[in-house]
C-alpha cells in the first residue's frame, strides 16, 4: 500500500512539474513592451494628491518600447504633463526561462510516464504471484480431497451394487410368487452368468497376453537387426546370441599370439590402462590399429566401447568402425563438445560414486580438427589435461587418434607435453604414399620391466591385427597366426 501510495504521489509531483515548466516556458507577448504609470501632481493637497493616485497611478498601461523610446519618453509630445508620466519597467518578448521551462516539463512527463510503468510491472507481477499462490493452495486443496473423492466414489459404487444386488433379489422372488420361475431356473441364470464372467476375465488375459507377445516379438526384430548391424552370422543368433567371451579357446589363442608378437608389446598395450594416441598422417591405417584395439579389449576383457566422438562418424562407420557398437555417438560440433565434459563428469562420477564399476572405453578420432573450432577447443583442452588422470580410476580406457602429439593437434592442450608424453602411449604410425599403411611403427610410453618409459621403439604390425579378421576370429573364421 505504501508503495503505491508513493509511485502516485511522484507520478503526481512528476505532473505538476511538467505543467509548472510548461507555464514557464511560455512567452508573455508578441512585441517589446514598456510599462507606465500616469500620475499627475495635484495643486489642492496631500489628500487630493492621494485621491489622484489611487484613480491614475496605480493603474498599469503598455506602450511598445520603440514608441517610447522615439519620442523621448513622450516629454516632446506631452510637455505639460512634466514627470507625471513615469517609466516603470521594460516587458521584452524573448522568455529566459523558456528552455528551462520545457527540460523541466519533458523530464516531468518522462517522469508520470516511468512512474506508471513501474506501478504497472508490480502490478503485473503482484497479480502472477497471487494467481500462482491461488493455483498452487487449490491444487493442495485438491490432493486433499482426493482420497475422499475415492472414498465417496467407491462408496457409491458399493452403494450401487448393493441397490442392484437387492433389486434383483426382490424381483426374483417376485417372479417366483408369480410362478414365473423357480430355484432349479435361478440356478442355472447365475451358472450361466458366471461361465460368462470368466469367459470375459479369459478374454481380458488373452488381450493381455497377446500384447506380451507383440512386445516380445519387437525386441525379438531389434536385437535381429543389431547383430545384422554387428556384423554377427545367422548360425550365432539361432545359438542364443551367445557372448564371444564363452569360447575360451580362441581367447586363449588370441592372448597367446598377442604376447608371442615382438616380446608382446601388443599385449602390454591391451592389458595396460594409460590413454592410449593413435598417431600418423592420412593413409596410414590409425583407425584400423585403434579399433583393433577396441575390439580386442572388448573381446577379451568384455569391456564395452560406451562412446565414439569422430566428427567423420558415418563414414567411418561404413568402413573402419564397422564392427564397433558404440552405445553413444558424437558427430557435430556441438555433440563433440558436449561429450568431452561429459566425459571428464563421467570420470569423477565413477571415481567417487561407483565404487563396482564395469570397465568401458572411450574412442576419440579427428582430434587435430578440435583445436581450431570455438566449440570444442576448450571442451578438447580440458579433456585432454583431465585424461592423464582420471580415466584409470575411473576404470575407462581411452584410445584417441590424431596426425600428431603437438600441443595443437591434440586438442591446445598446453602445458601437458611432458605428463602426456610419460602418461600415455603414442603409436606412430606410416605410410610411404599416402594410401597403404606400413607395417612398422614407432612406441612411445610403453614402460619396459624396469618401469622406464620407452622413447622411438620401433615394432612392426602383423597382417592378422585389423577389425575384420578379429571379428571372423570369434565368428567361425579362426585366425592362422602361423599364415
Amino acid at each position: 500500500m505504501k508503495q503505491g501510495v508513493f509511485e502516485l504521489a511522484l507520478a503526481g509531483v512528476c505532473g505538476v512539474a511538467a505543467i509548472i515548466g510548461l507555464a514557464t516556458s511560455q512567452t508573455r507577448q508578441p512585441y517589446d513592451l514598456t510599462q507606465i504609470q500616469f500620475c499627475p501632481r495635484s495643486a489642492n493637497g496631500v489628500h487630493s494628491q492621494i485621491a489622484l493616485d489611487k484613480r491614475f497611478c496605480n493603474q498599469p498601461r503598455f506602450v511598445l518600447t520603440e514608441e517610447w523610446q522615439r519620442y523621448g519618453l513622450y516629454g516632446s509630445i506631452i510637455p505639460y504633463k512634466g514627470d507625471a508620466i513615469q517609466w516603470v519597467r521594460d516587458l521584452p518578448t524573448d522568455n529566459p526561462n523558456q528552455l528551462l521551462g520545457y527540460g523541466i516539463a519533458v523530464i516531468g512527463l518522462w517522469g508520470v510516464v516511468g512512474c506508471l510503468l513501474v506501478r504497472s510491472q508490480r502490478l503485473k507481477r503482484t497479480d502472477y504471484e497471487l494467481g500462482e499462490l491461488e493455483k498452487t493452495y487449490d491444487y493442495a486443496t485438491w490432493q486433499h480431497n482426493l482420497y475422499k473423492r475415492e472414498i465417496k466414489q467407491h462408496s457409491t459404487q458399493l452403494y450401487t451394487e448393493r441397490l442392484k444386488d437387492g433389486l434383483s433379489g426382490l424381483d426374483t422372488e417376485e417372479r417366483k410368487a408369480l410362478g414365473l420361475t423357480d430355484e432349479e431356473n435361478e440356478r442355472a441364470k447365475a451358472r450361466i452368468q458366471l461361465e460368462d464372467f470368466m469367459k470375459a476375465r479369459a478374454v481380458n488375459h488373452s488381450v493381455m497376453d497377446k500384447s506380451i507377445a507383440d512386445n516380445l516379438r519387437d525386441k525379438a526384430k531389434a536385437d535381429q537387426e543389431r547383430s545384422k548391424i554387428e556384423g554377427k552370422t545367422k548360425s550365432a543368433i539361432a545359438n542364443g546370441d551367445n557372448h564371444p567371451l564363452t569360447d575360451q579357446r580362441l581367447i586363449s589363442d588370441l592372448i597367446e599370439a598377442l604376447k608371442n608378437h615382438e616380446s608382446g608389446w601388443l599385449w602390454k598395450i591391451i592389458d595396460n590402462q594409460k590413454p592410449v594416441w593413435v598417431l600418423g598422417e592420412a593413409g596410414s591405417g590409425k583407425s584400423t590399429l585403434a579399433a583393433s584395439i577396441v575390439m580386442l579389449r572388448e573381446y577379451l576383457f568384455d569391456m564395452p566401447l560406451y562412446q565414439l566422438i569422430d566428427a567423420h562418424s558415418g563414414e567411418n562407420l561404413r568402413n573402419a568402425w564397422k564392427y564397433l557398437s558404440p552405445q553413444l555417438i558424437a558427430q557435430t560440433e556441438e555433440e563433440i563438445g558436449l561429450a568431452f565434459d561429459d566425459a571428464r563428469s563421467r570420470w569423477l562420477d565413477r571415481i567417487n560414486n561407483q565404487p563396482e564399476k564395469r570397465p568401458q572405453q572411450l574412442l576419440v578420432d579427428e582430434f587435430t580438427n578440435y583445436s581450431e573450432s570455438d566449440i570444442t577447443k576448450e571442451p578438447a583442452k580440458k579433456f585432454v589435461k583431465a585424461s592423464l588422470s582420471d580415466p584409470r580410476k575411473a576404470e575407462e580406457r581411452l584410445v584417441c587418434i590424431a596426425h600428431f602429439f603437438t600441443n595443437t593437434a591434440v586438442g591446445g592442450s598446453d602445458g601437458t607435453a611432458k605428463g602426456r608424453a610419460r602418461g600415455t602411449i603414442q603409436i606412430d604410425r606410416k605410410t610411404a604414399d599416402g594410401k597403404i599403411p606400413l607395417k612398422v611403427a614407432i612406441i612411445n610410453g610403453l614402460n619396459n620391466e624396469e618401469g622406464d618409459a620407452e622413447v622411438d621403439k620401433k615394432v612392426t604390425i602383423p597382417g592378422w591385427l585389423t577389425p575384420e579378421k578379429i571379428h571372423k576370429h570369434f565368428n567361425g573364421q579362426p585366425i592362422d597366426f602361423d599364415d
